[in-house]
């Protein structure tokens, strides 16, 4: 009796670096919720321990040397301007920086349709007056950020959508992503190719004539 072996599918390795405690959290929430029963990829969260968007993508590249992740996400607050030296330190490390506006806070009220304010300490104060409850723990963001929530959320909230494909997996490295003329390529050389043999072809039959 021939026994037929089980499949297995081999999942997507993704790492994604939040700054502090609450960044933490909120990924091992949307970790919970699309990367569940096998869905999405193999998702690893950690915690740079704040320092500010420098070190965090240090931190991301230093584990993305260490270990071969498929993709690795750092999630920034956009309170601290990236410098181009900062991007540039990203793109050669193929880490994709994914913004909070002003901090994690402001966006997790866009998430509830509250407007965050420029300042990040407001939103800090704003989302604690509003949901009084401890963001770095993973229950908090359970109770008040559903998986419906979130789903009609990324509909407005591009940072978030962008998030939520890095962790389902349908987002791929910015290098893998980036259109190429390959494609083009090879057509204008089929074309090229084929009007020469055209040519050479009338050549031929007027040669015999």
């Amino acid at each position: 009796m021939v026994r037929l072996r089980k499949k297995y599918k081999v999942r997507k390795t993704l790492l994604i670096v939040g700054e502090g405690d609450s960044e933490e959290a909120f990924l091992k929430h949307l970790r919970e919720l699309y990367c569940s029963e096998g869905a999405g990829v193999a998702a690893t969260v950690r915690n740079a321990h704040g320092k500010g968007p420098e070190h965090v993508i240090n931190h991301a590249a230093r584990l993305a040397r260490i270990y071969s992740y498929d993709i690795v996400v750092a999630l920034l607050d956009t309170d601290i301007v990236w410098t181009d030296k900062l991007k540039k330190e990203a793109r050669k490390a193929k880490i994709e920086m994914v913004g909070s506006s002003p901090c994690l806070e402001g966006l997790l009220l866009s998430i509830l349709g509250e407007r965050p304010a420029e300042q990040s300490v407001e939103c800090k104060k704003s989302i604690q007056q509003l949901l009084g409850t401890d963001l770095t723990e993973r229950q908090s963001y359970a109770r008040h950020y559903p998986k419906s929530l979130l789903d009609s959320a990324r509909a407005t909230i591009g940072e978030l959508d962008r998030l939520v494909k890095f962790i389902q997996g349908k987002r791929l490295l910015a290098s893998s992503h980036r259109p190429t003329n390959t494609g083009a390529r090879f057509s204008r050389n089929a074309f090229c190719a084929s009007l020469a043999s055209s040519v050479f072809a009338i050549a031929a039959v007027m040669s015999c004539s």
